[in-house]
């Protein structure tokens, strides 16, 4: 937002933007909201016109870029669920952004498992790289596969297929000293890309283990993946 276009505002459009960054700062400081987030939201469009940009808000705000961005990512919710934000059944903004990030389909139904206790915040963080390696399961299957799986959080981590390729139970065999056979939910192998399936425990010991080699899990994963093992295991 440049100090230009916010003087050429006339009155009536200063007033407008005056009472969208009060709202838009209020509802970023205070736990219970006056607005919903379909408010918000709408709150946020007035000043993005007025502004010119996201950017322009967020700086007129002292607000980070994301902050901002959070809050417009509202819109991209189907109408079912932003009614359940408008009847103020759902509030957080987390989760409504979360919700965002998934395909429109999946929104409503997991929005209403959450509402009715089914899920819970945690289950829809843990839906989204279940449903990116998943594009294709029902979402009831998705939402009873988390369900059952709360006591063993799933982490989804990905890799480039080997070549020459690997077996699975070869695969298993290079992941487990470092790992653990148990934390291993799940292997699932693609043409190009590969993904693994890790219980918490799981993710703490590839964390664990990339911070002694040094490397990123990422990195370090794709080796294990390429049977390179790790330094610790060669010396």
């Amino acid at each position: 937002m440049t100090a230009e276009k916010r003087h050429s505002l006339t009155r009536t459009e200063q007033l407008r933007l005056d009472d969208a960054l009060a709202a838009l700062l209020a509802s970023t400081r205070r736990a219970k909201r006056s607005l919903s987030l379909v408010e918000v939201s709408e709150k946020l469009r007035t000043a993005v016109r007025l502004l010119g940009s996201l950017r322009a808000v967020a700086e007129a705000l002292g607000l980070s870029d994301e902050t901002v961005r959070q809050f417009s990512r509202i819109e991209k919710l189907s109408p079912d669920v932003r009614k359940l934000l408008v009847s103020g059944q759902i509030t957080s903004m987390d989760l409504a952004d979360r919700l965002s990030r998934l395909p429109p389909a999946d929104q409503h139904p997991i929005a209403a498992a959450v509402v009715s206790g089914t899920l819970d915040a945690p289950d829809v963080r843990a839906i989204l790289p279940l449903r990116k390696a998943m594009p294709k399961v029902p979402v009831q299957q998705l939402i009873r596969r988390i369900r059952g799986s709360r006591n063993i959080r799933e982490y989804v981590a990905e890799f480039l297929t080997p070549h020459p390729p690997a077996s699975r139970a070869a695969l298993l065999k290079r992941l487990s000293p470092v790992l653990g056979r148990r934390e291993v939910r799940g292997l699932e192998m693609g043409d190009v890309v590969g993904r693994l399936f890790l219980t918490a425990n799981g993710k703490k010991a590839l964390e664990h283990t990339a911070r002694e080699e040094g490397v990123t899990k990422r990195a370090l994963l794709q080796g294990l993946v390429n049977g390179e093992g790790t330094q610790r295991a060669s010396h």
